[in-house]
């Protein structure tokens, strides 16, 4: 299932009521969403908003799944701008930069950061179940949650930071079908961190500090073309640590995604 119709169908759908949305079969013309391409034979439901495009300034289709990213609600995401008090403009799912969510078959979880939090708690009935945890602590809280589900909550989709870019984002969404593979999403990239793989480093990490640093230099250096992977040095660093090289043989092949695991450890 398409990450964005999985999105609608465990959580933002009950946004539905507030939306002004239209069937593709009344339609006289295809019916292709503006924002993430895909023709409305894909979609999980055949409902539909027009939208005003703000740089183009026409009326565009969007599919109901990705228009929850735009819809504004008050007692759906509270505020956007303004004060508790005097609030000027609805939250919106799809503006919540530095925020991360986890939905699972039956958890919602939404992980805000102060600037958010107040605001998206003003929300009188709430899509998600909230906790204020922000930065590489909301990272470990998200991976420590999901490793400890059970397998009855997978599919599940985890995204680590919303941000503002929702066609990127909706680009990125993939689902995460076992706690032994986690697929982090964003609007910047999608990338898979083998649990077991980081278990192993950080347990390198707190056994042998200096081993660790090594190895972590030679993969950055690996990855920004600087040794080869023949490179007698490393080669000579593995032959001599067999943690080392367990770690390396798990390592994912893409780069990108070797650099995205040093970044969350």
């Amino acid at each position: 299932m398409d990450g964005i119709d999985f999105l609608w169908l465990h959580a933002t759908n009950q946004m539905a009521d507030e939306m002004q949305l239209l069937d593709v079969n009344d339609s006289a013309e295809p019916v292709s969403c503006y924002c993430c391409g895909r023709p409305s034979g894909e979609w999980a439901v055949p409902l539909y908003q027009q939208r005003i495009d703000s740089f183009i300034k026409l009326e565009v289709p969007v599919c109901a799944p990705c228009n929850a990213l735009f819809h504004g609600s008050y007692r759906y995401m509270g505020i956007e701008k303004g004060t508790l008090e005097k609030p000027t403009t609805a939250g919106k799912l799809g503006m919540l930069v530095g925020c991360g969510l986890i939905v699972a078959q039956t958890q919602k979880i939404l992980l805000t950061n102060p600037g958010w939090d107040k605001r998206l708690r003003a929300a009188t009935v709430p899509l998600f179940e909230m906790h204020q945890v922000s930065g590489k602590g909301a990272l470990e809280f998200a991976l420590n949650r999901i490793i400890a589900l059970g397998p009855e909550e997978f599919p599940l989709l985890y995204i680590a930071d919303i941000g503002r870019k929702k066609a990127d984002l909706v680009a990125n969404l993939k689902l995460t079908h076992s706690k032994a593979q986690i697929r982090v999403c964003s609007g910047e990239s999608v990338f898979r961190i083998n649990t077991d793989l980081l278990h192993a480093i950080r347990t390198m990490q707190q056994q042998d500090k200096s081993g660790w640093k090594k190895l972590e230099g030679f993969i950055f250096s690996s990855c920004h073309g600087r040794i080869a992977p023949n490179d007698e040095g490393l080669h000579g660093f593995l032959s001599a640590s067999p943690e080392a090289l367990a770690i390396a043989r798990s390592l994912p092949a893409d780069p990108h995604e070797k650099l995205q695991l040093l970044r969350v450890i």
